[in-house]
């Protein structure tokens, strides 16, 4: 039976009070009048900073059940693509980081990066039994 990992769903409403937040700014950015040029200049670099972060965490939210797990492989599930299933033998490296619950798979080909999971623990105890280099 294949198990789940979820991303962490407390991101969701961040990602949405971002996005209106993105929106009055820029609404605030088209019909403001600024003191000085400094002022004008500053606003700018914090709505392209505000920008980024936002189209960052974007990229975690739109996969709710990025990976599915039991004791023989690792399936990463695509949207759009067809999904890549990796067997444990095919993995090099994994690496936990406790900000922002990270998982990086490392196999010979490619680099899969995974943040906001949740429910690891398994996964983690499997990992730590088939893969050589794990780094928790």
């Amino acid at each position: 039976m294949k198990k789940k990992l979820y991303t962490n769903p407390a991101i969701y409403p961040v990602f949405i009070v971002g996005l209106v937040a993105m929106i009055i700014l820029f609404n605030e950015l088209i019909a403001k009048t600024y003191i000085s040029l400094a002022q004008e200049i500053a606003t700018y670099v914090m709505t392209v900073a505000f920008i980024f972060s936002i189209c960052w965490l974007g990229k975690s939210v739109y996969r709710p059940i990025p990976l599915t797990y039991d004791k023989k492989e690792i399936t990463i599930i695509r949207y759009f693509r067809k999904n890549i299933v990796l067997s444990y033998q095919d993995i090099i490296k994994v690496e936990f980081y406790n900000r922002y619950d990270k998982l990086i798979i490392i196999t010979k080909d490619e680099k899969y990066k995974f943040q906001f999971l949740l429910k690891t623990k398994d996964l983690k105890s499997i990992l730590k039994k088939r893969v050589r280099d794990v780094n928790f």
